[in-house]
């Protein structure tokens, strides 16, 4: 899957899919997109929207609450997500979905984990392997 992301405020990311092709394609043998395919750009911008609120430790997705409205049709999809809350070790986004029409198809709640420290230092994996973080 190849999706072209911008994100002109820290808060914002929208990534999109133009052209929509076959391999992206197989909702239930339709036209529609598949799911996974939207599961991915859900994770895409909502990680993303989580790395830009602390570029300079490491983040990762661990949780995504994806709802379908309906089949995503069309040859242009975006998805885009919004910062929801930014705490110290969790970041909370929302995301849509829209079709080639810009309707909404899909919507996910998503947060990430950001590890303390910074990410090219080994002060993050000693605090991780050696239980200075909490479970």
């Amino acid at each position: 899957m190849i999706a072209q992301v911008r994100a002109n405020r820290l808060d914002r990311v929208r990534a999109v899919v133009d052209p929509v092709t076959t391999v992206h394609r197989g909702g239930l043998g339709t036209d529609a997109v598949n799911g996974v395919v939207l599961a991915g750009l859900f994770d895409l911008v909502i990680g993303t929207v989580g790395w830009l609120t602390r570029p300079d430790t490491r983040s990762a997705t661990v949780n995504l609450s994806m709802s379908f409205f309906r089949p995503t049709r069309g040859d242009r999809i975006a998805a885009e997500a919004r910062l929801v809350r930014a705490g110290l070790n969790l970041v909370f986004a929302a995301a849509e979905i829209l079709d080639a029409d810009g309707r909404v198809t899909a919507r996910c709640d998503g947060t990430c984990a950001i590890a303390l420290g910074k990410s090219d230092s080994q002060e993050i994996y000693e605090r991780m392997r050696g239980g200075g973080v909490a479970p």
